[in-house]
């Protein structure tokens, strides 16, 4: 199995914000973008994007204006394949939330990597949430704010 090492960058935002993930390399994008959702502290309650290339995809239901690919059909290991790739997740038009995801990284995994996509070593998305809601109140991010305690996000 294959796992991708993947900087995700809030664009715009000065201090940088920021978060490194692992995700298996045939992730689909609809369960990237739940992932998305929680290391970056959003609440899924906005429509959403991935573009590579001139390319969107999207979660087929959402009715966007332009041709949008299904997300659920397509994995992160057909978009970027190689070391520097990128695409971009838009996250609430209106706001207009663009994040760069920039593959860093392809792991071969091990026996360990086998494990967590059963989901023995992985955190629940719940758990996850709330660990990363208690780190937010303890500002244990280098001892900074969060970016939404600062009203950034």
């Amino acid at each position: 199995m294959e796992v991708d090492v993947v900087k995700v960058t809030l664009l715009g935002t000065s201090p940088p914000v920021w978060r490194r993930i692992l995700v298996p390399r045939d992730i689909t994008l609809q369960h990237l973008h739940r992932t998305l959702q929680t290391v970056m502290g959003w609440t899924n309650s906005h429509l959403h994007q991935f573009v590579v290339q001139r390319r969107t995809f999207s979660d087929p239901r959402s009715k966007g204006g332009n041709k949008v690919t299904n997300e659920n059909r397509t994995r992160l290991g057909e978009l970027i394949w190689t070391v520097g790739a990128s695409l971009l997740y838009e996250y609430d038009f209106g706001d207009g939330w663009r994040h760069q995801l920039l593959l860093e990284e392809v792991l071969t995994g091990d026996e360990s990597f086998q494990q967590m996509r059963r989901g023995k070593a992985m955190l629940s998305t719940r758990r996850l949430w709330r660990a990363t809601r208690i780190c937010r109140a303890s500002q244990c991010t280098s001892g900074r704010q969060s970016p939404r305690s600062r009203g950034g996000l």
